[in-house]
């Protein structure tokens, strides 16, 4: 338990936690947020913890958190648990990411936790300490806030120090130190990436059935939800649903009258988007053929079985080796990757040298990446062999 407590409601509590965190070494922290109804992540919640303190942060009642901000990103190792959308929310608020963070969760992945242990479940294998859950669902708008909300929101960053310090001598012990780092920081070149409204139509379900005109009518009605749920700070969803756009993109219609009708739109959307919708619709028409978006040619060897075949015999390999050395496989390469190498074999281009398949790069190659390149060469074999923990694969 921490010598101080604070709950900060006002100013001078906001003040007193900025300086308590400008003046650690390292930081604790989580946040509590919600994302249902806007476009971004409404935060409710800011936890954290230094040596000898803890506080919850009240964004509902203490708007301008500036100081906090600067003194999080100003200087200390900020110890988070999964903490993308805690570091989105950084970056949104203070425009730069903390100088340096952990992530225990990538940590563990390292050290034989798994590639997504949640933080209970790794404090208490790592820590042997029990977490107090129950209010992971809770509407954290709501205030005043309960006694047990609060008690929940400390117990998420009450043992975020203890991990990192065990995490980190364990790593130093087994030298993965630089391999953890170089994940890290492979995982925040994304914290904060913006979606460009004329490429939004990617990112919607089921675009890849779509070609030809009902792509470009896709594209501007992505384009025309990604602006106004931006404007309207609401989630793209409940604006306009994703089997909504491709109902639009299929039809094409150029009455609103038809956008009303559609299935997925209740009557108060659909009096909102249809008028819009139509204009998109009407913009993509006007195009020329040209103009129109596509998809990237299909990779080589698509569907081709022996791509699948390879790619399963590499897993085995990849999968067998991050055993041997307490990794999360995932870590070393995924599914894709070794699709990619098993095309790149078809295609003879092994030995190419601007090759970016992170398995063959970096800490990877040397951990895995070598020995899989001896099995595409042929300089290996993949076998069964007997051992003292019982059958395993074995490559030589």
């Amino acid at each position: 338990m921490a010598d101080r407590t604070i709950h900060a409601q006002t100013p001078p509590d906001v003040a007193a936690v900025a300086q308590l965190i400008a003046g650690s070494d390292a930081l604790a922290l989580d946040t509590e947020f919600l994302w249902e109804r806007t476009y971004r992540p409404q935060l409710c919640l800011l936890q954290v913890a230094g040596e000898g303190f803890e506080a919850i942060v009240d964004p509902l009642a203490v708007t301008d958190l500036r100081r906090v901000w600067e003194a999080i990103v100003g200087g200390p190792t900020v110890v988070v648990h999964a903490g993308a959308h805690d570091l989105d929310i950084i970056l949104a608020a203070a425009g730069r990411l903390p100088a340096r963070v952990f992530d225990t969760q990538v940590a563990g992945a390292f050290l034989g936790f798994g590639d997504a242990i949640g933080y209970g479940n790794l404090v208490g294998a790592a820590l042997g300490q029990p977490v107090r859950g129950g209010e992971g669902y809770t509407d954290w708008s709501r205030r005043p806030l309960t006694g047990d909300q609060v008690k929940y929101a400390l117990e998420d960053v009450r043992h975020l120090l203890d991990l990192w310090r065990k995490l980190t001598a364990q790593l130093e012990e087994r030298g993965r130190t630089s391999w953890v780092a170089d994940e890290t920081q492979r995982r925040l070149a994304t914290i904060g990436e913006v979606v460009e409204p004329d490429e939004a139509w990617r990112r919607v379900s089921d675009a890849r059935k779509l070609r030809g005109r009902a792509l470009a009518v896709l594209r501007e009605a992505a384009a025309w939800r990604e602006v106004e749920a931006v404007k309207r700070d609401t989630g793209r969803q409940r604006l306009v649903p994703d089997r909504v756009l491709i109902e639009v993109a299929r039809r094409a219609p150029t009455d609103p009258g038809q956008i009303a009708e559609l299935r997925g739109l209740h009557p108060g959307q659909a009096k909102l988007v249809a008028v819009p919708m139509v204009e998109a619709v009407r913009r993509a028409l006007a195009r020329p053929e040209a103009e129109w978006p596509r998809w990237p040619p299909a990779r080589p060897f698509g569907g081709d079985p022996r791509v699948d075949a390879i790619a399963s015999l590499l897993h085995g390999v990849v999968r067998s080796r991050a055993a041997d050395m307490d990794l999360a496989p995932g870590l070393l390469g995924t599914r894709g990757d070794l699709e990619e190498l098993a095309r790149m074999l078809l295609a003879g281009e092994l030995d190419r040298e601007d090759r970016e398949v992170p398995l063959l790069t970096g800490w990877r190659k040397t951990a895995a990446g070598d020995e899989v390149l001896k099995v595409l060469k042929g300089q290996a074999a993949v076998r069964v062999a007997s051992g003292p923990g019982g059958p395993h694969l074995e490559v030589g």
